[in-house]
């Protein structure tokens, strides 16, 4: 500064507190894209989803013949690009007649990525 009245007057401030401001909305924004593709990333991932745990009637308490009391949850695959119905069934130690009784509305021809089939 060189002693230019301009320069230390109010038009001065609003560069030095835009230019922050537009920083950090920008760095925002990129974090919540960011977070966005981790998260849609993983509800299609393979991890195995937890299921009901198998109970017997003897460790319940009762007494009796010993029976199993368990259930399979739903679950969902999301379609990635590239992805086949045979190595959605492949991966998920199923066939894809089951998938497409599972998904009566798919096309199998014609996946489209980021859509949610049930796979169980």
């Amino acid at each position: 500064m060189n002693g230019d009245p301009a320069e230390s007057g109010p038009r001065a401030w609003g560069p030095r507190l835009l230019a922050p401001l537009a920083f950090f909305t920008a760095a925002t924004i990129l974090v919540l894209i960011i977070h966005n593709s981790v998260t849609s990333e993983s509800e299609g991932s393979t991890t195995p989803t937890t299921t009901s745990p198998t109970t017997t009637a003897s460790e319940a308490g009762a007494t009796g013949p010993t029976t199993t009391l368990g259930t399979r949850q739903k679950r969902f695959y999301r379609i990635r690009e590239g992805d086949t119905l045979e190595a959605i069934a492949l991966r998920f130690d199923t066939t894809v007649d089951d998938l497409l009784v599972l998904n009566p509305a798919i096309e199998p021809n014609s996946l489209t990525p980021g859509r949610r089939i049930r796979v169980r």
